[in-house]
C-alpha cells in the first residue's frame, strides 16, 4: 500500500508539471452550455486521485454510479489525468462505442503504452484492431479449430500433472498465469524450448507492469525497467520473426499454422505485409492479451466455484458427462466445448460480478452530439463496463450471483461486455472461451481445492487487471 501512495503522488506531481503550461496559457472556457453535467473537480488535479483509488480498487464503477445518480444522467463531464473526460455508462452507449462511434472516436493510448508500443505513433487504434481480427480468425477457423484444442486439451493435462498434482498446496493465480504464458508462446509463436519460454515469460512480467504507469523513463522506475526489457524483448522478437521468414521462404508449405506465420503473411488492402515494428506490436499485444487476462479470468473463476458452493455440483456433473460421452476418445473436440453450457453461463456471471477489464478510453475526433450533450473535439471518453453490468436496471438484484441470467435467449444486447461488442469485439475471445474451458475441464476433473485465505480481497495492481491479493492460495485435494 505504501508503494501504492508513492505512486499516487509521484503521478500527481507529474501531471502538474506536464500540464501546468496548458492549463495557465490554454483557454480552458467552453463556449457551449450543451456539454454533458458534471465538474471538473480540482484546478489541474480533477477527480484523478478518487479515480485511480477505485480503479486500484476495482470499484470504478461506484465511481460512476455516485456520479451518475448525482446528475441524474449516464453521461457525465470530468477531469482525469489532466485530460477533459465524459463518462459513458449503459447498453446505449455500449452500443454507441462499438459500432456508430467507429468514424466519431479513436482509441486512445495512455503515454506509456504508446511508447512501449512505437507502432502506435503510425497505426491507427482501428487499423491495428481489423489486422489482428484477420489473423485470429484465420488460426480460429473450422480447419484449424480442432487442432488448437488438442493442444490446449494435451497442455492443460500436462501442466495439472507437472506443476499441481503431488502439492497440497498451490497458489493458483501464479500457475495459471504460468501456464496461459506458455500455451500462448507455443500456439502463437511456436516456441517449445522451456528454458527460452521461462525466460521470456519474466520479461513479459516486467514489460506488462509498465503499460499503465506514468511514463517517467528514469532508472528504478517501474516504467524505465519496463523500456529497458522491450528493447531486450524486441531483439528476441527480431531474431524469431527472421528465422520464420527464412522458414517459410526456403519451404513455402511450412505447415506452422500459427499466429507468428499469420502475422508475417498478413497484408492490408493494397497487398502490403506489416513492417517489423507492427509485427512484434502485433506479437507482444497478442501475447500480454492472452496470458494476463485470461490468467487472470481462470483464477477468478476458481476462486468463485469455491466460494458458490451451490453451483459447484452442477458445473461438475456437466464435465463428468461430457467426459463419459467422449470414451473411448480421451481428447476434447469442438463439440464438447459447445456442449459446456453451463460451465460457460458461470463463466459469464463471473466476468460480469468482476470485469477483467473496468473500462475504456477513446477520443473524440470532432465535435459530437451523444444523448443531446455536445462533447467537444479532443475530449476523451471513458466507457465504464461495470457501472452497467452492475446496474438493477439491467441486472436485477445484481449483487446476486446467478449465472442463470445467461441462460436461454441471453440478456439485453450491449449490457453484459467482457469482450467488447460489434466490430470492436476482441480478436482473442474464442480463444480465451476454449482455453479457459478446456482447463475448467481438466482441472475439476482431478482436484477440489479450498481457499487457504477466506474472503481474499482482489485488488489491481499496475491498474491492470483484477487479481486476489494472495494470489488464491489453496489446499489441493485429488478427485
Amino acid at each position: 500500500m505504501d508503494l501504492f501512495l508513492l505512486f499516487i503522488a509521484t503521478l500527481l506531481a507529474m501531471i502538474i508539471i506536464n500540464i501546468l503550461f496548458k492549463y495557465f496559457f490554454a483557454n480552458p472556457k467552453e463556449k457551449n452550455t450543451l456539454v454533458p453535467p458534471g465538474t471538473f473537480g480540482l484546478p489541474i488535479i480533477g477527480e484523478t486521485i478518487h479515480f485511480l483509488v477505485s480503479l486500484y480498487y476495482g470499484l470504478v464503477h461506484e465511481f460512476v454510479q455516485e456520479r451518475t445518480k448525482k446528475y441524474n444522467s449516464n453521461v457525465f463531464k470530468t477531469s482525469i489525468l489532466g485530460q477533459k473526460v465524459v463518462v459513458f455508462s449503459g447498453p446505449n452507449a455500449n452500443k454507441f462505442i462499438f459500432t456508430r462511434g467507429n468514424k466519431l472516436l479513436i482509441g486512445w493510448r495512455p503515454n506509456s503504452v504508446q511508447k512501449l508500443f512505437p507502432s502506435t505513433s503510425f497505426v491507427p487504434i482501428e487499423h491495428d484492431t481489423k489486422r489482428a481480427q484477420n489473423v485470429m480468425s484465420y488460426f480460429l477457423n473450422s480447419q484449424n479449430v480442432e487442432t488448437l484444442i488438442n493442444t490446449m486439451d494435451y497442455m492443460s493435462h500436462t501442466h495439472l500433472e507437472n506443476h499441481w498434482k503431488g502439492n497440497n498446496e498451490v497458489i493458483v493465480y501464479d500457475l495459471v498465469k504460468l501456464f496461459t504464458f506458455i500455451l500462448s508462446i507455443r500456439v502463437f509463436m511456436g516456441i517449445e524450448n522451456s528454458d527460452k519460454i521461462l525466460n521470456l515469460y519474466e520479461k513479459f512480467n516486467i514489460f506488462s507492469r509498465g503499460l499503465l504507469v506514468l511514463d517517467i523513463n528514469f532508472p528504478g522506475t517501474t516504467f524505465y525497467k519496463a523500456m529497458k526489457v522491450g528493447k531486450e524483448l524486441r531483439k528476441e522478437m527480431k531474431a524469431i520473426i527472421e528465422k520464420r521468414r527464412k522458414e517459410l521462404l526456403e519451404n513455402p508449405n511450412l505447415s506452422k499454422v500459427d499466429v507468428l506465420t499469420q502475422v508475417i503473411n498478413e497484408k492490408d488492402e493494397n497487398g502490403k505485409c506489416m513492417s517489423e515494428v507492427e509485427m512484434i506490436d502485433k506479437l507482444f499485444g497478442f501475447i500480454i492479451g492472452s496470458y494476463h487476462t485470461t490468467g487472470t479470468a481462470i483464477t477468478l473463476i476458481m476462486k468463485y466455484l469455491e466460494e458458490k458452493n451451490e453451483f459447484f455440483n452442477d458445473i461438475v456433473q456437466e464435465q463428468n458427462e461430457i467426459s463419459r460421452n467422449m470414451m473411448p476418445r480421451e481428447v476434447l473436440c469442438w463439440n464438447d466445448i459447445q456442449k459446456m453450457k453451463k460451465t460457460w453461463n458461470f463463466v459469464n456471471e463471473v466476468l460480469r460480478d468482476t470485469p477483467i477489464l473496468q473500462g475504456t478510453f477513446r477520443e473524440v475526433v470532432e465535435d459530437i452530439t451523444y444523448d443531446g450533450f455536445l462533447i467537444p473535439k479532443g475530449w476523451k471518453i471513458y466507457l465504464s463496463v461495470g457501472a452497467t453490468q452492475k446496474n438493477g436496471e439491467y441486472f436485477p438484484n445484481p449483487t446476486k450471483f446467478d449465472p442463470s441470467r445467461f441462460e436461454g435467449n441471453g440478456l439485453v444486447p450491449y449490457t453484459s461486455i467482457p469482450f467488447g461488442g460489434g466490430q470492436k469485439m476482441c480478436p482473442g475471445k474464442e480463444f480465451a472461451r476454449i482455453m479457459i474451458l478446456v482447463f475448467l475441464h481438466h482441472v475439476l476433473k482431478k482436484f477440489r481445492w479450498e481457499a487457504k485465505v477466506p474472503s481474499e480481497k482482489i485488488l489491481c495492481p499496475f491498474f491492470l487487471v483484477p487479481v486476489p491479493t494472495n494470489g488464491y492460495p489453496v489446499t489441493l485435494y485429488n478427485v
